[in-house]
């Protein structure tokens, strides 16, 4: 066994570990840290398996921002994670391998899970609203502040040579990339509750309420999910941060699915309690149509919307997935064909498999 190698760590106790930026290196031998190492970042690993499985059997038509951003942040965890797993346990890599694998993954996940959140602010904010825009922007000019300064101290941290010299300027900058990309993620969350507010408000279904509550106390917990996230940091545990990032926005992921199946269930239940659902002739929820990045409906089988999936409703039934249009005695022209205004914004035959 000429080609295996012995690589020495030093053992370190658990309680004089160095979390922080300054310790450089293999990282040291601790039965603890390795495990939490080895379970978060398994554990992303697996979950990107498992997301990208039900995203591309869950969406009939691969294409769409909403469906991009979801791919997008899936792999992210991943490549984030494989990135630090290098850096810390595998001193034979190359730093600028795990560098770039490291950055990338991070700008993927991030801003990737902001741009899932304001595509699904689709779902209940008017697409003519000039929110919607705000918060695009908003998203874009915060990924050029934040993104853009901490790879490049990254960079320089990485590299042995200029470590201590940017070491400084790094451990300032994480802090506030972390607290203001948890922020941006708190201000669109809270507009998508307060959207979702305003249909509880029209819902006069028992069941839509408890649904649309739901749907808030989940959001809120997205939310509280960053604070871990930002205690660590701020605590100077910056390797223990790295480690359960990924994991983190993984669980975002794994709600994000629980949301949309919840709003799938919504749609199909119906949100008024009068006339079973909302469709495109009450007034009261035109709003939920034709978004600005709704995909133009020009295919004659479907109403196509974000997310990249599509639905119609068959007539005189409860939302179906297809629809027989050429049906020679006219009544493809009747309000009960057209989709429920929830599914033909959004959702579709999404949560199918669920």
């Amino acid at each position: 066994m000429s080609g295996v190698r012995n690589i020495t760590v030093p053992w370190v106790p658990l309680d004089e570990f160095d979390w922080s930026f300054a310790r450089t290196g293999p990282l040291p031998w601790n039965l603890t840290v390795w495990c939490l190492l080895a379970v978060f970042t398994s554990l992303p690993i697996w979950m990107t398996v498992e997301l990208t499985a039900w995203v591309l059997y869950a969406f009939e038509r691969w294409s769409g921002i909403y469906f991009w951003s979801v791919l997008a942040t899936t792999w992210g965890l991943t490549i984030r994670a494989v990135g630090f797993l290098l850096k810390f346990c595998v001193p034979q890599a190359n730093w600028i391998l795990t560098y770039v694998l490291a950055e990338v993954g991070w700008v993927m996940m991030v801003t990737g899970f902001s741009i899932v959140l304001w595509s699904r602010l689709h779902l209940v904010i008017s697409p003519g609203t000039p929110i919607l825009r705000i918060v695009l922007a908003m998203i874009i000019i915060d990924g050029f502040l934040f993104h853009v300064p901490t790879v490049i101290f990254q960079y320089f941290m990485s590299n042995a040579a200029t470590h201590e010299k940017y070491l400084p300027y790094m451990n300032v900058m994480e802090r506030v990339q972390v607290l203001a990309f948890s922020v941006q993620e708190a201000i669109i969350s809270s507009i998508y509750i307060w959207g979702t507010m305003q249909m509880f408000k029209l819902s006069l279904n028992a069941k839509a309420k408890n649904t649309l509550a739901f749907l808030i106390i989940v959001q809120v917990a997205v939310v509280l999910a960053d604070i871990p996230v930002i205690v660590l940091d701020y605590c100077n545990y910056f390797t223990l941060k790295a480690v359960i990032h990924s994991f983190i926005y993984a669980f975002k992921l794994q709600i994000e699915f629980v949301v949309l199946n919840e709003f799938k269930h919504l749609a199909n239940g119906g949100i008024t309690g009068v006339n079973g659902s909302f469709g495109r002739g009450s007034d009261d929820f035109t709003q939920f149509h034709a978004g600005p990045l709704d995909i133009p409906k020009g295919n004659s089988t479907g109403a196509y919307n974000n997310s990249g999936v599509s639905v119609v409703v068959s007539a005189g039934g409860p939302p179906s997935s297809r629809v027989n249009r050429s049906d020679s005695s006219g009544t493809h022209g009747r309000r009960a064909e057209q989709p429920d205004a929830l599914e033909a914004q959004y959702l579709g035959r999404y949560g199918m498999a669920m």
